[in-house]
């Protein structure tokens, strides 16, 4: 078994929403989820030693259905136990919801919102409801599971908090599906990549996945140019090794 990520506690600490994150691990075990979204990608850059280039307000769950029956119950269940709602969609023709909103977060009086979804390649029999609603399914979910690692970090109090999250290449696939998915502020999925990209050793033995390089592919068209904005906003080593990653990557 790998080794689990220890990232050092940022200046000034693990800011909001990583209490969040701090207060679901506390209520729900580590093997029923899994951190996605941009602390994932947060997460990922402060183990590798570089700056937080995009923050983010939310908390993105992805549900491991796939390891045992009751995971979006058990997950629900303990985010109303923490005061959270679940908030369907805006368009009640898609019969989903993913969204959980809580007023008056774990420090400031501000929106805590978590959202919670299943992978693409979950199995039917694996897809439970939300409280009447059907899961929304994330495109890259499946391999994304399938490559996760621990982290422990130091966010609140003397005990670490332990989560699952993605290993930085399965982090990468995944923002690369969400930028081919994502209908909605698409370029932000960019951003991660360099952020990624910058974090992986491109040498490292993989066990291969049906999409990978469909996938990688994708990021060179779009990060192919060395002034493309995502990379400018990295320090200029980290932006060297992330354009040689992709290149290594994509022969």
């Amino acid at each position: 078994m790998a080794e689990p990520l220890r990232p050092p506690t940022p200046t000034g600490g693990w800011v909001r929403p990583w209490p969040d994150v701090a207060e679901l691990a506390a209520a729900v075990p580590a093997e029923a989820w899994t951190l996605i979204g941009g602390l994932m990608v947060q997460l990922h850059a402060v183990v590798a030693g570089l700056p937080i280039v995009r923050p983010t307000n939310d908390v993105d769950v992805l549900l491991h259905v796939e390891t045992g029956r009751g995971r979006a119950a058990q997950v629900a269940a303990a985010l109303e136990g923490l005061g959270y709602q679940l908030r369907p969609s805006l368009d009640p023709r898609t019969g989903t919801a993913h969204r959980f909103v809580r007023g008056g977060a774990v420090i400031d009086l501000v929106t805590s919102v978590v959202d919670v979804v299943a992978a693409d390649h979950a199995p039917p029999r694996a897809l439970e409801r939300f409280r009447g609603y059907d899961l929304v399914q994330v495109d890259g979910g499946t391999q994304a599971l399938r490559r996760t690692v621990s982290a422990e970090l130091q966010i609140a109090g003397l005990e670490p908090t332990t989560i699952s999250v993605p290993d930085a290449f399965g982090a990468l696939i995944l923002k690369s599906a969400a930028h081919r998915a994502d209908t909605r502020d698409r370029d932000r999925h960019l951003t991660d990549a360099a952020v990624l990209l910058a974090c992986i050793d491109p040498f490292e033995d993989r066990a291969p996945s049906g999409s990978d390089r469909s996938r990688l592919l994708h990021l060179r068209d779009h990060l192919a140019d060395p002034t493309a904005p995502p990379w400018l906003l990295l320090p200029e080593d980290a932006r060297r090794n992330g354009q040689a990653a992709l290149e290594l990557l994509c022969p």
